[in-house]
């Protein structure tokens, strides 16, 4: 009787410039990780908490985006996030599930805004 070894999991493709350890993150997670970098989001890890642990946005500059992804803590998926659009947003804009997430982060804008602006509101952004 012969035993087959488990086939050894594919590392995942990571681009050059993530700077996150996407380690136990599904390819999905993975590649919203990526989608939020190319947004000008720039992920970090953020605390754990209870069974999710949270992914921050946050773009350069008072008008860029912010907000945060929540992640499964062992199962690596995508459970929601939130995105404000600067800081003068009405209000947040939220998704739940891989698929929303992914919509969300592409309707972001990549942020010009610099540190230090001081214009009141981002249509007055002149960055």
């Amino acid at each position: 009787m012969s035993t087959a070894l488990a086939p050894v999991p594919e590392p995942i493709p990571v681009a050059a410039e993530t700077t996150m350890d996407l380690t136990g993150l599904t390819i999905y997670t993975a590649a919203i990780v990526r989608l939020a970098e190319e947004k000008g989001l720039r992920p970090t890890w953020g605390q754990p908490h209870g069974r999710t642990r949270r992914i921050v946005l946050n773009s350069v500059g008072p008008h860029g985006a912010f907000g945060s992804i929540v992640i499964g803590r062992t199962s690596g998926k995508v459970l929601r996030a939130e995105v404000i659009h600067g800081n003068d947003a009405r209000h947040p804009c939220h998704a739940k599930g891989t698929n929303a997430v992914r919509v969300l982060l592409s309707s972001v804008r990549r942020s010009t805004c610099q540190p230090g602006c001081n214009a009141p509101f981002s249509a007055d952004c002149r960055c």
